[in-house]
């Protein structure tokens, strides 16, 4: 049995992603709720109907809408704990490049070329770590080889459709997002040939396209709440701090990030490719290639969804540049082999091992989680049994829940908690006017804060609470007059690290 070097490539790929405990997800503040969710209905049989994981919102109701991708993970996890997630992950990332490769394949009569395309473009989904929204990445991935292949000349390839938009519509929001780009290539062919003035063009290759997106609508229904899906998918882009870019992942793209460093050179090999090609662009490619890299610029999310999208117009403007001439043409055709199974198997082994042995002396991911996730605070609570109701921050609620088992006063949850419960919160841990009343009002027992708030500096001044912890992450305080066996601690000034760093 003979494999290709693409297939190698992504065999690689996934042993070098399965061991690595970044991979699991533990570093993402959602993945503890992500996990907990798909447990609860493994363990119950039914999807939860009301929030039942903070005091603040307990018993509103919520639509769990990406419950498939949970009840994924948490089979995942109770099969292998955190070897499990991470395994998934680099399974989904896996399947993500196989059917960017494919597309690419579409176009490319070169594999290696199409597997560099689609490793291009699918770069930042490397380092991602175990979550729903992965599934989105495989769901854009699979659409832009059905559309790819439809464009093509298979027109039966369009009758996937349905059959995606089912599945992918229970296992993350994502989904609106592919309906819109299946919209956005019926409406750019249809476009480019009223322009042209093809009156038959648009009944043969833009009007199958928007039935599609019809049909693929309708399948979309096939989830435990109807229409709440679409309802619940709005609510979600309509929340202000998602669009404030408040939250990182919803902020603008810079360039400063890695995301945004990957998302340019995808940019960049798209426009150079298209500029260089010399073959004539289609309308609908310009058009569909401006719009890709307007949102992906609005978002980091974004991004990351465009530059899978990116993978037929990269393609098919390749093929008729003289770099793909020189790189992948001609003499250049004889890497693009086949080798035997037992090197595909041979290097497989070698990368899963060395993968493997890394990841038990890498400590990056425990540095990360100590630094950012309320672990020595946790155990700090657990120790001395500090119970009650517990103010925290949003991105340290999943992990109170997952490692306490308490009720949490916010989570990364926003949908369920909706704007003005977020920005309450968000002014009040910065000390903006009306704090006090704030905490008044929600008069929790334990308040866990970022080193960093001021509103640490705040409560301990106005009396009501004293600080017992202060962790690397965070500092926890408690009403004063409780828990007397607990000494108070001084507050060490947030900027007091920058200043020792700089005096050295």
């Amino acid at each position: 049995m003979a494999v290709s070097v693409p297939i190698i490539i992504l065999l690689c790929l996934f042993a070098y992603r399965a061991p690595s405990l970044a991979g699991a997800g533990i570093t993402d503040p959602d993945y503890y709720w992500h996990v907990g969710y798909g447990e609860w209905i493994l363990a119950h049989g039914k999807l939860p109907e009301s929030d039942f994981w903070s005091w603040t919102f307990e018993g509103h109701p919520y639509r769990l809408t990406q419950w498939l991708g949970e009840v994924c993970m948490a089979l995942a996890n109770e099969a292998a704990g955190h070897l499990g997630t991470s395994t998934l992950a680099a399974l989904l990332v896996t399947l993500t490049m196989a059917a960017s490769y494919r597309a690419g394949r579409v176009f490319l009569d070169n594999r290696l070329a199409a597997i560099t395309v689609a490793l291009v473009c699918n770069s930042t989904l490397i380092s991602l770590a175990c979550r729903p929204h992965q599934f989105t990445h495989l769901g854009l991935a699979l659409l832009t080889w059905i559309i790819s292949s439809y464009q093509a000349g298979n027109r039966h390839a369009l009758r996937w459709l349905p059959l995606l938009f089912a599945v992918w519509v229970n296992l993350h929001g994502g989904y609106a997002f592919g309906l819109t780009y299946l919209g956005m290539v019926a409406t750019f062919v249809a476009i480019e040939a009223y322009i042209q003035r093809d009156s038959a063009g648009i009944s043969t290759r833009a009007m199958p396209l928007f039935v599609g997106t019809g049909i693929a609508l309708v399948a979309t229904l096939l989830n435990p709440y109807g229409w709440g899906a679409w309802q619940y998918a709005i609510e979600i882009a309509s929340l202000k701090s998602s669009a404030a870019g408040v939250v990182d992942e919803w902020a603008a793209t810079s360039i400063k990030t890695e995301a945004g460093l990957s998302f340019f050179l995808v940019t960049s090999a798209v426009v150079g490719a298209m500029a260089l090609t010399a073959k004539q662009l289609k309308l609908s490619q310009v058009l569909m290639a401006i719009a890709l890299m307007a949102l992906g610029w609005s978002a980091v999310r974004l991004s990351v969804m465009t530059s899978i999208l990116m993978v037929p117009i990269l393609a098919a403007s390749l093929r008729s540049t003289s770099f793909f001439d020189l790189a992948f043409d001609g003499e250049a055709r004889k890497y693009d082999r086949t080798y035997p199974a037992g090197v595909a198997a041979g290097a497989f082994l070698i990368v899963l091992l060395a993968s493997y042995g890394l990841s038990r002396i890498d400590k990056t991911t425990e540095r990360f989680m100590a630094t950012k996730l309320p672990v020595t605070e946790t155990a700090f609570i657990k120790e001395h049994g500090l119970a009650g109701k517990i103010f925290n921050p949003p991105e340290a609620g999943g992990y109170l829940i997952h490692h306490l088992g308490t009720k949490v006063s916010m989570d990364t949850r926003y949908d369920l908690y909706g704007d003005r419960a977020f920005f309450e919160m968000l002014f009040a841990q910065r000390g903006d006017a009306g704090w006090h009343e704030y905490l008044a009002r929600l008069d929790p027992d334990v308040v866990l804060l970022n080193n960093p708030s001021p509103l640490r500096h705040l409560l301990a001044a106005a009396g009501d609470y004293r600080p017992v912890f202060e962790g690397p992450a965070y500092t926890v305080l408690v009403r004063n007059g409780s828990h007397p066996e607990l000494p108070t601690v001084p507050l060490v000034p947030a900027n007091r690290a920058i200043f020792d760093q700089l005096k050295s």
